[in-house]
């Protein structure tokens, strides 16, 4: 009967050891950092690269879409601040000319041409712009007025602006020459040779006696490779104006590329004469005698 139960003192005995060793350990066991192992710490070195590739894609494209959200915003509102502008001037120039008196009208106009010529002085090319429309709202055929916004535009380097004023003249008079030569400067400055070339030539056939169309022609030909009609531009513009030191250093240079020497001597004369004291002169004369 003893043999019996000593087996089961026996387990008990066991099972109460294991129980202890348990129990003493289980602290240590709870407390495990799992992250101290080599691979959670893998893991989790993984993981981080992860998320810190992700955060950093996700910044770069909120960035790159804050760049491009802010240009086009503020395209949008100067475009709206600039629409607003030119209906608050439509609304003055509607004002001022509904107040305006018929008898009126031409001294309003010289006084807004005075204040435009002295805002321009001053580089205030805003007002000046303000002024001629106000004009054309009050005279909406007055040439002048069209062709001074047009100079206006030009000088400010706005082609586009300055081609449409001169050729809305156009639809009001074709017998002005000055405004032919404005837009062929225009076309220049647009890299259009042919068609300024056409309006200088339109505008000589009002006015063949503006030397200075003459000599922009003459320019022009040159660049283009026409020498004989360089040549007689040239000399057309001195016949004009026989003194001019511009029209003369224009036509030594463009004789010295063409090597004719009896022009080159013939415009160094007329250098030298007026000025004798030219410092181009010697290296001039140097040119003539290398021909």
């Amino acid at each position: 009967m003893y043999y019996n139960i000593i087996p089961l003192i026996l387990i008990l005995a066991a099972a109460i050891i294991i129980v202890r060793i348990v129990i003493r350990k289980f602290p240590a066991v709870v407390n495990l950092d799992v992250a101290t192992l080599p691979q959670e710490r893998e893991r989790a070195a993984k993981q981080r690269i992860i998320n810190t590739r992700f955060k950093r894609t996700v910044s770069r494209w909120f960035g790159w879409l804050r760049r491009s959200a802010l240009p086009v915003g503020e395209k949008i509102k100067m475009w709206l601040t600039k629409l607003w502008q030119k209906l608050l001037t439509a609304r003055d120039n509607l004002s001022q000319a509904a107040a305006m008196r018929p008898g009126a009208a031409p001294d309003a106009i010289e006084a807004l041409v005075a204040q435009a010529q002295e805002a321009k002085e001053k580089e205030d090319f805003e007002t000046a712009e303000k002024c001629y429309i106000r004009i054309i709202s009050l005279e909406s055929k007055n040439v002048a007025a069209f062709k001074l916004l047009g100079q206006l535009y030009f000088e400010q380097g706005k082609l586009i602006e300055a081609r449409e004023t001169l050729e809305h003249v156009l639809k009001l008079t074709q017998e002005d020459a000055d405004v032919y030569t404005q837009l062929a400067e225009v076309a220049e400055s647009e890299q259009q040779p042919d068609k300024a070339k056409t309006y200088y030539q339109q505008s000589l056939k009002l006015n063949s006696e503006n030397a200075r169309t003459l000599f922009r022609l003459a320019e022009l030909n040159k660049e283009t490779g026409g020498y004989q009609e360089t040549l007689k531009n040239m000399k057309a513009a001195l016949k004009i104006e026989p003194k001019n030191p511009r029209y003369l250093d224009g036509l030594f240079n463009v004789s010295i590329l063409n090597k004719d020497k009896s022009e080159a001597l013939d415009a160094y004369k007329a250098l030298k004469e007026i000025n004798p004291e030219n410092a181009k002169l010697s290296e001039m004369k140097k040119q003539i005698d290398e021909l």
